[in-house]
Formats: structure tokens, sequence, C-alpha cells
């Protein structure tokens, strides 16, 4: 007997190695290289652990995605059984005297326990196979041949009409299928009682299958047709293809351990033992969903798609003990993909991948407090089928801002190349961006400038850099700004891409101006999210010191913190109210002092058939102290080092409500708990950054940090994040 293994499939972040970025008119050119440790807690995706292809289920280890058994094993099942249709059943290992389910019969008056195959075995090749993946499948014996190449259709007929009046008997392996043609009455008795039927196609280079096979279409989706392959993989020489019974078709290695010869009949019993599995694990399941499930969840073999040699393709019986279609709760839509394949995903009953991975991804102020959460690391789910999953969520579940510090600061370098349209010499400017991030998006502003006080700014971009999903700060130095802009940053979030946003100013003197913003963006995947920020400030700076105060409200709809829109643990609405102080004073012409300090607050309108509901307020805070330098070693250089703690929740609660399993009655088992959102870590962040522009054309940046507690996440040690640029124009 073999014992089976699993399969186990890694998902892994990506990373960038390096980027080059040509701007369609200024001719950009940006080369970055990025060494940045991958985060352990910042990684949706997992381990899945689940039988292989040919080999029956064993108890497995924790995984992201699990059956909700105790156990994966299955173990007999008193009145579970599989009938074998063919030249008999011997009582040989595996199959033993308590294996055998009472009514074994002959139809062509013989003894249903001998085996009269002419090559040696041949039936009980087949219910070794069966037994053997399926080890708590039971066997019923109805033997309808005594061998060699003909069978009674007589015998057939009665074998199938006795299988439909058997409430044992939940799957019929047809292995003799190739060789009569029984009348369709019987055939359709089995189908009625909800009996998977698995025939093969027949051993005779035909391009379509024969015999039996060729009911198939017109039993509603409850057989299925079995082709065979070669040791090499490939479809064998004399399999019968699938031709136009492709949707009803699909292939399994035509070879057994228990006999000495090859063929559609060892083929088939892979098939059955595979649809005794699932009809075991999942009892409710109607035998045309276990017929869809195999057919949908095999690797697609030749022309891609269902074709008429291979049909769906070879099955997976790793990838058919895995969801298919959008996961839902009983409560509600979980919005995580589809785990299969795009060729094995349903196609038009099924929404393809509508959800990602990605969507589960959270705001970072919340994350390590939510994966945390021993509760998430269990939660029911159920498939397209009604197929119950226990879901890591822990695990594929991510920060937005999971891909590090180095790539958010190597973005906001690279920049926008302005561009200017058209200039009056009244004040009045149209500019347009050459894009600084994958997608090269261009973005257009109106910038009006009538007299020295007053300044307005008015754009749509299809990518703007100043969002308001995410308060955090990224220090950066900009030397033809003044130290001022190596502390003050807007309002930042990556996943709100496309919209309106303006700029008032006014300069009351040369000490003190007045800011008023506004913005309005949606996202451009089109997912139901938009997002409005109302802010307004005021600059006080002189030649020794400068100091900020902002304040402001920032509307998200669907999203928290910047998380993404949906998900199990998505919202209805948030509005946060903050204000950010910043300063900065002089110490010499050359090195200043940075701080800055926010604070946060944040209402949330929970969304139906979500894990979380009946949100506290919260609030949240962030700090910065450090040294901003320019002139470090020469006139065109700058630099800042700073410690930092990103914006973290500090207080505020919501509940849990998970499903977690189902009962012996098919109800919902569900965990609720009130939790906390505050973190128990708290992240501290050292930055260095250093700029330097060598010429008008080519320029250096550099960043290095070290991490301690990234993302707040108390698990986490050090970790440390290098980033270069060298950008040029020419």
């Amino acid at each position: 007997m073999r014992i089976p293994n699993f399969v186990t499939e890694t998902r892994r972040g990506d990373a960038i190695s390096f980027a080059v970025q040509l701007g369609r008119r200024s001719r950009l050119l940006c080369l970055c290289l990025l060494l940045a440790p991958v985060a352990g807690f910042g990684q949706g995706g997992g381990d899945w652990q689940l039988p292989a292809e040919t080999e029956a289920q064993s108890t497995s280890e924790s995984s992201t995605i699990t059956q909700t058994t105790t156990t994966a094993t299955p173990v007999a099942v008193s009145g579970f059984g599989v009938a074998v249709l063919d030249t008999g059943v011997e009582l040989v290992a595996p199959i033993t005297p308590d294996v055998m389910l009472p009514g074994s019969a002959s139809f062509v008056g013989g003894n249903p326990l001998v085996d009269y195959a002419k090559q040696g075995t041949h039936g009980t090749a087949v219910a070794q196979i069966i037994r053997t993946l399926s080890p708590g499948s039971r066997i019923l014996s109805l033997q309808t041949s005594t061998g060699g190449r003909s069978i009674s259709a007589s015998a057939a007929a009665k074998a199938l009409r006795t299988a439909a009046a058997n409430p044992s008997i939940r799957v019929i392996n047809h292995s003799n299928a190739a060789l009569a043609i029984v009348p369709g009455d019987a055939i359709l008795a089995a189908a009625a009682a909800d009996q998977v039927i698995v025939m093969q196609s027949g051993n005779d280079r035909l391009s379509n299958p024969n015999g039996d096979a060729r009911h198939a279409p017109g039993l509603g989706g409850k057989a299925i047709i079995v082709g065979a392959l070669g040791p090499d993989g490939e479809m064998l020489g004399f399999s019968n293809r699938a031709g136009g019974y492709a949707q009803h078709y699909v292939v399994a290695t035509g070879a057994s351990a228990f006999a000495d010869y090859w063929g559609t009949s060892f083929a088939t019993p892979r098939v059955s033992a595979l649809a005794a599995q699932l009809r075991q694990r999942w009892p409710a399941l109607r035998a045309e969903e276990i017929t869809d499930i195999i057919k949908r969840s095999a690797t697609d073999m030749g022309a891609p798609g269902v074709d008429a040699r291979y049909g769906w393709g070879r099955i997976n019986a790793a990838r058919a003990f895995l969801p298919l279609g959008t996961l839902t709760t009983p409560t509600g839509t979980l919005t995580t993909a589809s785990t299969t394949d795009e060729d094995t995903t349903p196609e038009e009953d099924i929404a393809d991948d509508e959800f990602s991975l990605g969507r589960l991804k959270v705001g970072t102020p919340l994350h390590a407090a939510l994966v945390s959460q021993p509760a998430l690391r269990q939660v029911l789910a159920l498939d397209h089928y009604g197929r119950d999953f226990n879901l890591d969520l822990s695990r594929m579940t991510s920060a937005v801002d999971s891909k590090g510090r180095a790539r958010q600061v190597v973005q906001s370098w690279m920049g926008s190349t302005d561009r200017t349209l058209l200039e009056s010499g009244s004040g009045y400017q149209i500019s347009s961006f050459a894009g600084a991030d994958s997608t090269g998006a261009p973005r257009l502003h109106l910038d009006v400038s009538p007299d020295e006080t007053v300044r307005y700014q008015v754009g749509y971009s299809v990518r703007p850099e100043t969002g308001h999903a995410v308060l955090g700060w990224i220090p950066h130095v900009d030397d033809g700004a003044g130290m001022a802009s190596v502390w003050r940053r807007t309002l930042a979030g990556g996943n709100h891409d496309e919209g309106f946003h303006s700029l008032t100013s006014y300069r009351l003197n040369q000490m003190v101006q007045l800011d008023v913003s506004l913005a309005d963006t949606h996202d451009s995947e089109e997912l139901d999210q938009g997002n409005q920020q109302w802010a307004s400030a005021i600059h006080l700076q002189n030649d020794t010191f400068g100091a900020s105060l902002e304040g402001g409200i920032v509307a998200e709809e669907g999203s928290l913190y910047g998380s993404a829109p949906g998900g199990a643990l998505g919202v209805a609405s948030a509005e946060t109210r903050y204000f950010r102080i910043s300063g900065f004073g002089r110490i010499n012409n050359h090195l200043a002092v940075l701080a800055a300090f926010s604070g946060v607050w944040t209402s949330v309108t929970e969304a139906e058939d979500r894990l979380l509901d009946d949100f506290s307020d919260l609030t949240a805070q962030s700090w910065m102290l450090g040294l901003g330098a320019k002139g470090v070693f020469s006139k065109k250089d700058g630099a800042s080092l700073t410690v930092s703690q990103p914006l973290k929740v500090t207080d505020g609660s919501a509940s849990l409500d998970v499903p977690h399993g189902l009962d012996a009655d098919g109800g919902v088992l569900r965990y609720q708990q009130r939790i906390g959102l505050a973190p128990s870590g708290s992240e501290t962040s050292l930055e260095l950054t250093y700029r330097i522009k060598w010429s008008k054309t080519l320029e250096l940046g550099v960043f290095g940090a070290m991490r301690y507690e990234a993302g707040h996440n108390p698990q986490l040690g050090l970790r440390s994040e290098l980033a270069t640029v060298v950008r040029g124009t020419f």
C-alpha cells in the first residue's frame, strides 16, 4: 500500500532588483538597486498541503487552507461503497473481507469473489487501485464478464440497476464500459440514484470513446469518461481520445501495480478513487458536482482548454481538494482569490478571480494587531460548491506597505518630471508630468499665480502623488526648496490612483503662509472605492526656524488607513480627523534639527457580512526626530538622519465574529470576541538619506534604514533596508 505524501505550493513575494524608466518627453533615466529582506509578516499566500494525484490523503500539518475535519485521512465508512463492474474481485490485499460490501453478485453465472480475467487479474486490480487510493471506500463486486474482449450488455444493464438500487453505492466504476452498450434506462437509473459513473474510453485507437461511455452526454453531468496516459505522461497510443465527448473526458495514468499491463481499465479506478474521496469528505455534494470538480481541477494538457485529445486534462487530486471559485463565509463574502489556476476556475457561473488576495491588505497601523488573533488562523470558508475549508487568514493578510520602506523612498525620489506645456507672462502655467511609477501615467495641472501672495493649483492625475490613505513619514532632502522639505510631507496612499486635487496658498508676508487643499480620488481598478480629503495648514518660517500646523479630515469609502476595499476584514467607510505639527530649527547654515508629531482620531462604519464589526473610535499617532543637513560634502548635496515611529493605533477595539467550523448537523460554529486593535509592538525606525546632484543631468540618492519591530510586529527583530538611485536626464 502506498502511503500518501502532501504537495506543498508556496507563493512568494516579489522584489525589485532594478528598474529603468524613460520619460516620454524629458528622457528621464532612473536606475534603482533595492536590497530589502522580505518580511515574513508582509506576504500574502502561505503553504497549502493537500494530497497528491495518485495518493490517498494523510494527516496534514497546519496550513493556510486545511480541511475542517480533525483528520484529513478518509477512514472506512460503513455503507460507503464503490461498485466495480468487472471480471470479479478476489480477496487479495488490500481487499480484505471487511472491505467487501454485502450484496456482491455475478450476472454471468460466476462467483463475484473470483476474478475470471484471462490475463490473470483485472477486476481485482481495479478494486485494489480504488482501495489503495481511497482507503475509506468499501467494494461491491458486480461481475459482468468472465474475461476476454466481450461483455454481455444485459449483464452490464443488470449490474447498473443493482448498483442504482443499493443506497450504499456512491460511485460506479465501469472499467468494461467500452465492451458493451447497455440500454439507456439502465444507466439512467444509476444517474437518477445520484451515483457518480466513471467509465473507460476504450483501447481501440479511436478518436472518440466507444461503448457505454457514449451515454455520458445524456446523464446530466453525473458521468465522466477516462482516457489513459502512458509511463511518459503522454496519451497511450491505443487509448481512445476525447473527440466529441471532450466535455465529459479526463485522463489518468493507465498503469497498475497489481497487473502486468496498461490500459484505460486502470486509469478509470484512479478517477473513481478521487470521486470516492471527494464524496467521503463532502457527502452533501451531488454527483454532477463531483464530476465538475474533477474536471475543473484537472491539469490542462495538449491544446489550451478542453480539447478533442485530452478533454479537460489529467486529474489532479491536490487541486481537487483546494477551493474552486469565490470563497464565502456563511455570513458573507471572503473576497479572496480562487486558489486554482485560470484554466481550472469555473468560467461563466463563477466570478473569474473577481477578488484577489491583494484585497486582504489592511492598513499598516492595524496589521500586527489583527494577524496576531488566534481566531483568524481557522476561518471557515465555502467554495462555489459549498465545500468547507479552514483558512489561515492571518497568513493570507498583508499590510498596505508590506513591500518595505526602501521601495517607498525609491518611488518618492524618482519623482515626477515637469514639462511645461503653456506658460504666460501673467502668472498662468499648464504643466504635465511624466509618470514616476511603473505605469508612466501622465498628470496635468493648472498653476495660477496672479501675484506674489496668492497661488492656485488645480489638477487631475491618473496616479497622483498625493493620496490620502496612510499617514506616515518618508524623510527626504530637496536642497532646492530649503530645509522645510526635509520634514514636511502630505498624506499618501498607494491604492488611490485617479482623481482631482487642488491647493490654494496665500502668503500673508515673508514668514506666514496659509494653505487649503481639497482632493477627491477613486480607485482606477473600479473596486467601488472613493476618498476625499479636506486640509488646511499654516506655515511659519524665517531664516532660523520653521513650523507648520496642519489639520484636516480624510474620508475613506470602503477603506481604513488605506486598506484594500472589500475583503473579510473590510469596512464600509472611515472618517479620520488629524493634526500634524512639525518644525525645524537651524543650528547653522548647514545643519537643522527636525521634529514632527501626528495625532489621529478615526470613526469607522462597519460593513455587513465581514469578520470585524462594532468598531470603537480609534486613536493613533506617529512621530519623528532627526537632523537635516545641506552642503555635507559639496554645495549640491543634502542628508537627513531620523528616528521615527510610523503611525500606530494607540487605542481602539472591535468585535471579531469568525465562523470556524461546522457541527455534526451542518450548523455553523462561531467564535466571537472583543479584541483590541492596538498592536503590542512598536516600530522604531532609524533612517539615513543622502542625495547629491553631480551635475545638471545626474543625481545620486542613497537610503538606508534599520527597523525594529517593523510594522509594529513584536515578533520581528531588527531588519535592514538599503536603496540606491541614480537618476539622469539627457
